[in-house]
């Protein structure tokens, strides 16, 4: 097949391609070379864990699974917790076993745990106080698990000062580490299998490709570690030799106070805390320019919000935005800002990274399109994940014949092959024939100094198909109507991208732990309403 329209990153070094090594026998490494350096802070209590700390807590708790519950290597091992400084230390017990981590949501109900747990079958579910008694519950009428244990009794403060022998599992890196779920928005979540080897490599190629980070830096845990992006912040300090501060959960001045006083120089963010931080009042009275770098994921980021950042934090001093794209089912990340010094252009989600092949594709015929056309985002590369798990169906239906993995994303790249994302294939609106992207209007409603968030999705309409309609969350005591902003975005926008569906004021917008909106709940608002 021609190769027409289709971008590399660069080759991936055959030292790290060539590994046999597993993660288990990696982080061992590691950690033992940066010893008593502290690696993780809670921003809670201040209590604090070394690198050796992760490491006796993770053997100990390998041991205390491997002899009390009978986990074997293979085995899945399911963990249902907020953020912890013990989250990575129980990973990596599960891998020393060479068995399998199913990480959950703990915001999941009864019903949604049940789901993921038929899907996975964990022999163990580790849970934390928060999610001991969902888990039970969801336990009780499943025959495959056979043990639900507290974080608590697993992890008793003795484990981080001294280890008992323990023999790592041997396991090809080729087996699957771990389970993620979809974040759901196109239907029920599906689970992500991840091997050794392409959480090795993403983490390897990081850290190779970019020197913004350092042993010497204090990065953010805000980002749920169930989640892909917050595992792999994880795994990026347990490689790096960097400290992270660990909030449980976002809490406004704790979060804020935890940048100033921790001193934190590199911030993992969501676009819904970008906003956050270009908009809210409290973020004045904080001092945040200790930090160097941010990088934001998981959804797309407006040029304006990325530059009311920088203006408004930075206090003149050097700070730099990077945006990057990918999926968990491709190890999180296959574009990225930032790269090797590489100057950034702003708006952009980077180039392609090492070892990752990139193309985009005509919606209607899959053909592959050239500089600044937009289609689907398509990938492939030994970081694609393994499939989901039990279900090849819904594996061949995002992974061709030919191993492109198609991201259901729109974008395009321009001429010096940086990527950039407009907007979900299904999230698109389509009013008289013509594509009017969500996202766009979103990044203009949150220019309105009056507008604290937004979001907008596509009412149903027998003669046009959909009319844009916005939901819309004001500041408090703010007298903005409704037809102030349709008003507004009217005179920002073409014909067809104006709000011919209405405005809608809302509490809040529905969001996904890694800042994606949930258009289908809002969706399911208007049919409540029967607007």
């Amino acid at each position: 097949m021609a190769q027409e329209n289709i971008i590399h990153g660069s080759r991936i070094p055959d030292y790290l391609l060539n590994s046999k090594s597993n993660l288990s026998q990696y982080f061992i490494r590691l950690l033992m070379e940066f010893g008593n350096n502290t690696a993780m802070v809670d921003a809670h209590n201040e209590s604090s864990f070394t690198f050796k700390n992760i490491l006796n807590a993770s053997f100990n708790i390998a041991n205390t699974l491997k002899y009390e519950f009978g986990i074997q290597k293979d085995d899945i091992v399911g963990i249902y917790s907020e953020n912890t400084i013990l989250y990575p230390s129980l990973v990596l017990a599960v891998w020393h076993i060479g068995g399998v981590c199913a990480l959950f949501n703990p915001m999941y109900t009864t019903k949604e745990l049940t789901h993921v747990l038929n899907i996975t079958k964990p022999k163990l579910m580790i849970a934390s106080q928060m999610g001991l008694n969902v888990a039970k519950d969801s336990a009780k009428s499943l025959h495959f698990v056979k043990y639900v244990c507290p974080i608590d009794i697993l992890c008793d403060a003795r484990i981080i000062e001294e280890y008992t022998d323990f023999v790592s599992t041997p396991c090809d890196n080729n087996q699957t580490c771990v389970i993620l779920f979809s974040s759901g928005t196109t239907g029920l979540p599906k689970g992500v299998e991840l091997s050794h080897k392409s959480i090795f490599l993403i983490v390897s190629i990081l850290n190779h490709i970019n020197q913004m980070v350092t042993k010497t830096d204090t990065l953010m845990g805000l980002v749920p570690m169930f989640h892909g992006y917050g595992l792999l912040i994880i795994c990026l300090c347990m490689s790096i030799g960097s400290k992270v501060v660990v909030l449980k959960y976002f809490d406004e001045e704790l979060f804020l106070k935890s940048l100033e006083v921790q001193k934190v120089s590199v911030l993992f963010a969501v676009p819904p805390l970008m906003v956050f931080l270009a908009k809210h009042p409290l973020v004045e009275k904080y001092n945040l320019s200790c930090l160097k770098v941010i990088y934001s994921g998981a959804a797309p980021l407006s040029l304006n919000t990325e530059n009311e950042v920088i203006n408004r934090i930075s206090k003149g001093k050097p700070l730099n935005v990077f945006q990057g794209y990918g999926m968990t089912e491709l190890s999180v990340v296959s574009t990225t800002s930032g790269q090797g010094g590489v100057e950034h252009t702003s708006g952009s989600v980077g180039k392609l990274i090492c070892g990752m092949s990139g193309k985009v594709i005509d919606l209607n015929n899959g053909k592959s399109l050239g500089v600044n056309e937009s289609g689907e985002l398509c990938f492939k590369g030994p970081m694609v994940m393994n499939g989901y798990y039990k279900n090849p169906k819904a594996t061949t239906s995002i992974i061709d014949a030919e191993g492109w993995l198609h991201t259901g994303d729109i974008g395009y790249y321009d001429k010096n092959h940086n990527f950039y994302i407009v907007d979900r294939i299904k999230e698109l609106i389509k009013y008289k024939g013509y594509q009017v992207a969500p996202a766009e209007l979103e990044s203009l409603l949150l220019t309105h100094p009056k507008i604290k968030d937004a979001a907008v999705i596509g009412l149903p309409n027998p003669e046009a198909g959909e009319l844009p309609m916005a939901f819309v969350v004001k500041y408090p005591n703010s007298t903005l109507s409704e037809n102030d902003v349709v008003q507004f975005v009217n005179k920002n926008v073409s014909a067809q991208k104006r709000l011919r569906g209405g405005v809608r004021f809302v509490d809040s917008i529905p969001k996904n732990p890694s800042g994606k909106i949930l258009r289908r709940v809002l969706k399911g608002l208007i049919k409540q309403s029967k607007l």
